[in-house]
């Protein structure tokens, strides 16, 4: 059985403030255009924007590389920041006391000038991608599903007194329309004022909130005709009029009939690989498909899940392929380097969706690839075993130049990003959490006695992914354009700074909005403020 939401305690939850009022940061300017009801362009959803474009306005820090951090009681998947400046986070709780119980999905404000925790709220628990798909409103409000299938829209105000309260407002109730042992695992805003939504299980639908009668639903492989068994394990990106899905087989391009009923408009199945690799969450596509193109949505890319991945480049209306080419340039097909001639060692899988960045002067897109072969998660994270059990985590970055006619690989980066990217379009620079680089025996060693012992011992150690857990953490930036690692700046070591792939954001700075901004980036413990200190 569901359990459902209960009627008291849940319309306002009032936490007593850690700290004074906060500093506001400027929001920034404009919005997703066709995109009501969105909070800033770049700091309100997971991937940026509806598009899925993983950029975002203005500059990153450069190298004001300040840190303020604070313990927020659990991991945080993401953070957004909205028009007031204050930042909110979508963490998996260590404990929770609303019922008790362990990893429950919270929300976490933050203040904005020194990271600290303001004010929590717990949610009811459900599927893990539950908690990070969420988005916040025009009124910085944090949209998110919760365990039983309700919809939140989770505000922030302050009393007389200076207390931070995180308010409640429930927008729709999906449980109806959601079968046992379903959750949603993605949220996006449409344009018509409709939220759209995508469960673990396959379903796409829409609803308006306030009207459970708008709901609609559609399950996208019995549509198809397909047998059930498609799951979703990413998020959801929109358009004008439509979406686009991922499932562990296929995707699925959705238009919005007269009748707000979703539509298959359709569908193409992709190499998902003879089992998980690790570094992927599940079998098949870790890839949230990415819109482009001049009018945004004119193409789709995405990464198949076979043993040598491959970016597809597809027109969205029709789902012609535009170009596909070999996704990363691997030491296993150096024949794919770009002329920098950089490889990847060894297989490169992305459980990542690709950053479509438009150049300087217009016409192409650099789409920017993370490299998670070998990454490992949390065990309650990842769906099935994966084949192999463990690899090394090799990390890198590439970047495939199309003009949605053809593909060419642009550069590769070897830097071991272990968050997912975000690229700022102000300086053209690509931010992320990385690792130092993997260990390695002394060359003058070789001869030693016991060397080939040594050697087995470091290997041995990067097979079960160890590295990655242990030393140091930093904040890196990535020349979008070249490749080149620009910034390289220490903030913290693993296990508490472990960046378990999450996923930041890059808010504006304090001054007049042409300086560097602040990265706000969760790990396993703490959430990270970097960047030039608030004013």
């Amino acid at each position: 059985m569901r359990r459902r939401i209960r009627a008291a305690g849940r319309g306002a939850v009032t936490v007593t403030a850690v700290l004074a009022a906060a500093t506001a940061l400027a929001a920034p300017s404009g919005a997703v255009p066709g995109t009501p009801g969105l909070g800033p362009l770049g700091t309100a959803t997971v991937h940026g924007d509806i598009y899925s474009t993983d950029t975002i306005p203005g500059q990153g820090p450069g190298t004001q590389t300040g840190v303020h951090a604070s313990i927020p009681g659990g991991t945080c998947s993401s953070v957004f920041v909205g028009g007031d400046g204050m930042p909110v986070a979508l963490c998996t709780a260590y404990v929770g006391t609303d019922p008790l119980e362990t990893t429950p999905p919270m929300v976490v404000l933050l203040d904005p000038a020194t990271a600290a925790p303001l004010a929590r709220m717990q949610l009811p628990k459900g599927a893990l991608l539950g908690g990070v798909y969420g988005y916040l409103d025009d009124q910085d409000r944090v949209v998110i599903a919760d365990g039983d299938g309700v919809l939140h829209a989770v505000g922030h105000s302050r009393d007389a007194a200076g207390a931070w309260t995180l308010t409640d407002e429930v927008l729709a109730d999906l449980d109806p329309l959601i079968r046992d042992g379903d959750y949603v695992t993605g949220l996006a805003p449409g344009v018509d004022g409709r939220i759209w939504f995508v469960t673990v299980n396959a379903v796409v639908g829409t609803v308006v909130p306030g009207e459970p009668a708008s709901a609609r639903t559609l399950d996208l492989p019995a549509d198809a005709g397909q047998p059930a068994g498609e799951r979703v394990s990413n998020g959801i990106t929109v358009r004008p009029g439509g979406a686009s899905v991922m499932t562990t087989r296929a995707l699925y391009e959705v238009d919005q009939g007269e009748d707000s009923q979703p539509r298959i408009r359709w569908r193409r199945a992709y190499d998902p690989g003879a089992a998980r690799h690790p570094g992927m969450l599940s079998h098949g596509s870790g890839s949230t498909p990415t819109y482009f193109g001049p009018n945004q949505d004119d193409y789709v890319a995405y990464l198949d899940a076979a043993d040598q991945s491959t970016l597809f480049v597809l027109d969205r209306a029709s789902g012609e392929v535009r170009c596909e080419m070999p996704a990363f340039a691997t030491t296993l097909h150096p024949e794919t380097a770009a002329p920098d001639g950089r490889l990847i060692a060894g297989p490169a899988q992305s459980e990542n969706s690709p950053i479509a960045l438009e150049s300087p002067g217009g016409g192409e897109w650099s789409l920017i690839i993370a490299n998670t072969y070998g990454f490992q998660y949390f065990p309650m994270a990842v769906d099935g075993p994966a084949v192999p059990a463990q690899a090394p985590y090799r990390g890198g970055m590439t970047s495939i130049v199309t003009d949605g006619s053809g593909c060419t690989r642009q550069w590769t980066s070897n830097t071991r990003t272990a968050t997912l990217p975000k690229a700022t379009t102000g300086d053209r620079l690509i931010h992320g959490l990385s690792y130092g680089d993997l260990p390695a025996l002394p060359a003058q060693s070789a001869e030693l006695p016991g060397a080939a012992e040594a050697e087995r011992g470091v290997q041995d150690l990067l097979a079960a992914g160890l590295p990655q857990k242990v030393g140091p953490v930093y904040y890196t930036a990535i020349d979008a354009d070249t490749g080149a690692e620009v910034v390289r700046s220490f903030v913290g070591n693993a296990p508490l700074d472990e960046p378990m792939e999450l996923t930041g954001t890059v808010a504006p700075n304090t001054g007049d909005g042409d300086g560097p901004g602040v990265y706000w980036q969760g790990t396993v413990g703490r959430m990270l403020r970097i960047g030039p200190p608030a004013r």
